[in-house]
């Protein structure tokens, strides 16, 4: 759906009529380290498109982030509550101190509008979504459980930028409200999945720093994701968490 959203944009961008338009398309690859329920590495992808009326003070853009784990990480079994898999001739069952391991995987949509100032500040406003997923796995490799959890919602951000001859330097903060957030709950031997709406809805923040030299880009981002809790009384409950991710990236301006 984010993937269909970001064609249309891009398709009524490059519709406008040729003498009026400043479309610019970006690529960027990087990394996030989170601290979540596991400390965890990711490779991150990403994709923006913006358009800039020249008469105009606004730009309208689209961005578009993946991002997968690198490696998997040993989960802390006292802090974990899983559905345990039945018990058959081809599965075991899982023993108290058997490893298990965490996995990591998402992604991220905002579209919105941002208007420049003659002081230098830039505010904004968008709509997002994001999506998280968490998957255990142990050496026994038929027994998988998953959680992922979806926000969406708006967002308002305030940016300063400074630019120079060939280069500029911007700081940039922003503040998410999650309009609808749910969590799901997967697993191969226990019935599901299984989703929860959250109703405890809680905000999210970021901060931004991003330093462009020509074509290149280089950027450093603080961010903490607080996720509600999830009842659900035909699987387990999910407490409330809260992820804290620093990322990189590298970008290319075409």
């Amino acid at each position: 759906m984010r993937v269909r959203i970001l064609c249309f944009i891009a398709f009524l961008l490059i519709s406008l009529p040729g003498n009026s338009q400043k479309i610019r398309f970006a690529s960027s690859i990087g990394t996030s380290t989170f601290q979540w329920y596991e400390n965890q590495t990711t490779m991150d992808l990403g994709a923006q498109l913006t358009f800039q009326h020249p008469n105009k003070k606004y730009q309208i853009f689209a961005k578009l982030k993946a991002l997968g784990n690198l490696h998997e990480s040993p989960v802390d079994r006292e802090i974990l509550l899983l559905m345990e898999p039945p018990v058959n001739m081809n599965n075991k069952p899982l023993g108290a101190t058997d490893p298990l391991f965490a996995a990591y995987r998402g992604g991220q949509a905002d579209a919105g509008i941002q208007w420049n100032t003659k002081s230098g500040l830039t505010p904004s406003i968008a709509l997002y979504s994001k999506s998280l997923a968490r998957k255990i796995t142990s050496n026994q490799s038929q027994y998988i459980e998953e959680e992922k959890y979806a926000l969406h919602g708006m967002s308002v951000g305030l940016a300063y930028k400074a630019n120079w001859k060939q280069s500029s330097l911007q700081v940039y903060g922003q503040i998410f409200e999650p309009l609808i957030q749910r969590i799901t709950l997967y697993g191969r031997y226990v019935g599901v999945p299984y989703t929860s709406k959250v109703s405890n809805h809680s905000l999210s923040y970021r901060t931004h720093v991003d330093f462009h030299y020509q074509k290149m880009g280089l950027s450093l981002t603080y961010e903490i994701l607080n996720f509600g809790s999830a009842e659900n009384i035909n699987s387990k409950s999910i407490d409330a968490t809260q992820a804290q991710i620093l990322s990189t990236l590298f970008t290319y301006y075409f």
